[in-house]
């Protein structure tokens, strides 16, 4: 039989194109996830207590290590003979599952276990001799994965790795993915460890979580049980040249595991009893799982060259060498003054300078890392605060604070929370709750109560949750006088953000902060993962009339909680006084010897600037200089007032000089002519009745011109027609009324609504008598025609405009342009300007323009 590369090749095609087509197949070939270097699987060491290469295509799948143990059960969807990365064979799937509900605890999803079927008892425990840690108590558990799907799109309760995880009493550990983006190992009640480790998988950098790359995953105990730091927790992208693993985290067991074995299982959790099955399956692949009784250093993996790994023979060559006496070198890592962090510039000289007032201070301090393997113990005192040493807070913390009127504090209680409670099992979802109980002062006058969870220090990891706080008086069953939990769930406790009433996030990282959402109801929690931030619940509520008399009282909570503390600790002093203190710290080591250097920081906190030697001397002088001030403002406020009363008795004599001046023009000459005409008519009334007639009609025509006049004048004095609304309205009556009985005929273009912008009376005066004066002219000199009367008004200046299609006339020759002067000079009395064009012939145009502003009262 031939292969389809014959036939193709035997195709009547030219070779280059062949070629091509062939080096198209070979790259499309390659899986996209392939890495450039061809790794080898593990050889055996005398510290290989188990290593299962998973290249068999069926179980069984054989333990390379003596006296091993063979993984029999590949269930519930599991699918072996995968390709794994190159040189490594072959991989497990577990990515399906045979039943049940994604997200709870009854999904059967795929598993593999030491035993060929999963059974609720002991019957499917590894042997009683199955060994999973070395003789000092140290192991090192690690695999390499590839994933299907991202811990947050996993539709599973959590991602198991590596687990003893039964369903009796056989619940050893747990080493597996948190879908919230953690890597976890915690110990389980029956193997008698305590404490963990919890660390977040990088999703930015190198070694970020994908879908499409293979990564080494380890956890690892060096033995030394009850120092900080003895776990380490490793997450490492392959295919990168990485020549050490990369360590994301840190944690601690303050205990050994005490030989007790239970389910074995990789790729889930092998619980499989009713109501709870295998939960946990890893949404991808698994490959080469290695169990070791020694703590493998960071570059003992088989990623790393055989020539460049650091055996454990050789590190335990390096500690029988010679070691030199070390300084501890503590440090202080963190200040906080009203849990705002303070930048390092403001600590100079190791000196802090605060303003005045009652502060909150927070002090973070430790060792250097590489040195949190001592035995050693921290205490310090706020010199002026504390009258001795006291030890430091450790792991996270329930706050109790009493608060007087203006939210001060005037008490504090503190409840730590370390290492595991006793209902804990893998998760806060799952893990019983129970009672606790302490006592708390609240101070005569106390109107408040603030409860806080807090996460501590910010390396501190792991997860605390508490429900159904209640504060009651000693003794009493009665109902609480505060009280806070058992919420019910709704559209508010299930959305993604999801709070709780009353409550509020905060800290580094507020994420921190989550609800967990249980069977019952949702409850308060930290699931802390991240060794550099911390995160915060807090309530502040009004205290109950029987609470504000003070006394001690009974604070009461659900908890459940695995807390795993860091090298850091915190002191913290709230309502810290104005004063001057120093801060210390030191540490004690185990057998009484010098541990290192001590810490101090000098704190001053200024005094109220009323207590200060300046304040009075500076109040009788600002004493002095306000009343001086104040007579000095009462005298200008005063020449203000007479200045005001003369610019009004000013303005009153300008319009009694123009009335009496206009009335003296326009009015006495008119009267004066009405009067010599009825003369004129009197004397020749009999001897010329004609003559008489004459002057009669013009005396009527006098009189209704000196009425026309008067109608002006009072409207130019009138307060009332003080804008530019009426000034419109003014000129519109001023042009019908010139040209009614003529044989010019008048055009108006004003708007129908203008502003009421107030004008004075002087302004509309001179704008009205310019216009008048303009049109008059039309009517005498114009001839029979079409005159135009514009008004615009552009917010800040008025034009207006008047333009006749008359004779015209030439206005550097004819005299008539002489006698336009006078119009244009009234208007310039108000800061306008005029402009006249004119031509024989042509017509006649003149535009008025002016600020509103020259006329605003």
């Amino acid at each position: 039989m031939t292969s389809p590369i014959s036939n193709f090749m035997a195709l009547d095609f030219p070779v280059w194109r062949k070629s091509l087509v062939l080096v198209f197949l070979a790259c499309a070939a390659i899986p996209a996830h392939a890495n450039k270097e061809n790794y080898q699987s593990y050889p055996l060491d005398e510290h290989t207590l188990h290593l299962w290469h998973l290249d068999e295509k069926k179980p069984p799948f054989v333990d390379a290590a003596i006296r091993g143990t063979s993984l029999e059960g590949l269930q519930n969807g599991a699918v072996p003979g995968l390709a794994s990365l190159p040189g490594l064979k072959n991989a497990v799937s577990f990515k399906l599952n045979v039943g049940g509900t994604p997200g709870l605890s009854d999904l059967r999803g795929a598993i593999l276990t030491a035993k060929p079927n999963l059974l609720t008892g002991p019957g499917d425990n590894v042997n009683s001799d199955f060994r999973y840690f070395g003789q000092d108590g140290a192991f090192t558990y690690e695999m390499v994965v590839k994933l299907d799907l991202l811990p947050k799109d996993a539709a599973s309760v959590a991602l198991a790795l590596l687990t003893m995880e039964g369903d009796d009493e056989d619940r050893i550990f747990n080493f597996r993915i948190e879908r919230e983006g953690f890597l976890a190992f915690f110990p389980l009640p029956h193997g008698a460890a305590v404490g963990g480790g919890v660390a977040t998988i990088p999703t930015t950098g190198p070694h970020a979580v994908d879908t499409t790359s293979w990564f080494h995953v380890a956890v690892t105990y060096d033995g030394n049980s009850g120092a900080t730091n003895n776990l380490k927790l490793y997450w490492t992208r392959l295919g990168n040249g990485a020549t050490a693993a990369n360590c994301i985290g840190s944690g601690a067991l303050s205990s050994d595991f005490n030989g007790n074995t239970g389910d074995l299982a990789i790729g889930n959790e092998a619980r499989s009893f009713l109501g709870n099955s295998e939960a946990e399956p890893f949404p991808g692949l698994i490959d080469e799982v290695r169990i070791s009784g020694v703590a493998r250093h960071p570059s003992d993996f088989f990623f790393v060259a055989p020539k460049n790994r650091v055996s454990p023979e050789r590190i335990a060559k390096n500690v029988g060498e010679t070691i030199e006496p070390r300084n501890f070198d503590l440090a202080l890592l963190g200040v906080f003054v009203d849990s705002d962090k303070i930048a390092p510039s403001r600590r100079l000289n190791d000196f802090l300078e605060l303003n005045s007032g009652l502060h909150r201070l927070d002090f973070d301090f430790g060792f250097n890392p590489d040195q949190s393997d001592e035995d050693v113990k921290l205490r310090c005192l706020l010199e002026g605060i504390d009258e001795r040493w006291r030890d430091t807070e450790l792991g996270m913390t329930l706050v109790c604070q009493a608060l007087d009127a203006d939210d001060r504090v005037v008490s504090q209680s503190r409840f730590q929370a370390v290492g595991r409670s006793a209902g804990w099992e893998t998760s806060l979802e799952e893990s019983a709750m129970t009672r606790r109980s302490e006592p708390v002062f609240i101070p005569p006058g106390a109107r408040k109560l603030k409860i806080a969870l807090a996460s501590g220090s910010p390396d501190t990891t792991g997860f605390f949750a508490i429900d159904d706080i209640a504060l009651h008086a000693p003794g009493s069953s009665d109902e609480p006088i505060w009280r806070s939990g058992g919420y019910t769930y709704d559209a508010i406790t299930t959305s993604p953000a999801g709070y709780l009433p009353g409550w509020k996030r905060g800290g580094a990282e507020p994420a921190i902060a989550r609800l967990i959402i249980r069977a019952s109801h949702p409850a308060l929690g930290l699931v802390d993962g991240d060794q550099a931030r911390d995160g915060e619940w807090s309530t502040v509520q009004d205290l109950s009339a029987a609470a504000r008399h003070g006394g001690t009282f009974v604070l009461s909570w659900d908890e459940v909680f695995n807390v795993i503390d860091g090298d850091t600790r915190r002191a913290t002093y709230v309502n810290v006084p104005p004063g001057k203190y120093v801060f210390r710290a030191m540490g004690v080591a185990g057998d009484g010897r010098n541990a290192g250097d001590s810490l101090a920081l000098r704190v001053l906190i200024h005094q109220p600037f009323w207590q200060r030697l300046w304040f009075w001397p500076v109040i009788a002088a600002g004493l002095v200089a306000m009343v001086s001030g104040g007579i000095l403002a009462l005298s200008r406020q005063r020449a203000k007032r007479l200045m005001e009363h003369l610019h009004i008795q000013n303005a009153l004599e300008k319009d009694r000089t123009r009335i009496a001046r206009d009335m003296h023009d326009d009015l006495g000459t008119r009267v004066t002519f009405i009067n010599l005409s009825a003369a004129l008519a009197q004397s020749e009334i009999d001897t010329s009745p004609e003559n008489a007639r004459r002057h009669l009609s013009k005396m009527t025509d006098s009189a209704r011109e000196l009425v026309v006049a008067m109608d002006d004048l009072v409207w130019a004095v009138d307060p009332s027609n003080d804008n530019l609304d009426d000034l419109a309205s003014h000129l519109t009556r001023l042009a019908d009324e010139m040209f009614r009985d003529s044989a010019i005929r008048c055009r108006i273009d004003i708007p129908s609504l203008l502003p009421a912008l107030p004008l004075g009376s002087e302004f509309r005066h001179h704008v009205a008598l310019t216009v008048k004066e303009a049109l008059h002219n039309v009517l005498r000199h114009a001839g029979t025609c079409e005159v135009f009367l514009s008004l615009v008004f552009n917010g800040s200046e008025l034009r207006i405009t008047i333009r006749d299609t008359g004779t015209g006339f030439d206005p550097t020759t004819d005299p008539r342009g002489n006698g336009l002067e006078n119009l244009a000079g009234r208007f310039k009395e108000i800061g306008g300007t005029c402009q006249i064009e004119s031509s024989p012939g042509g017509g006649t145009c003149i535009v008025l323009s002016c600020l509103v502003s020259k006329g605003l009262q």
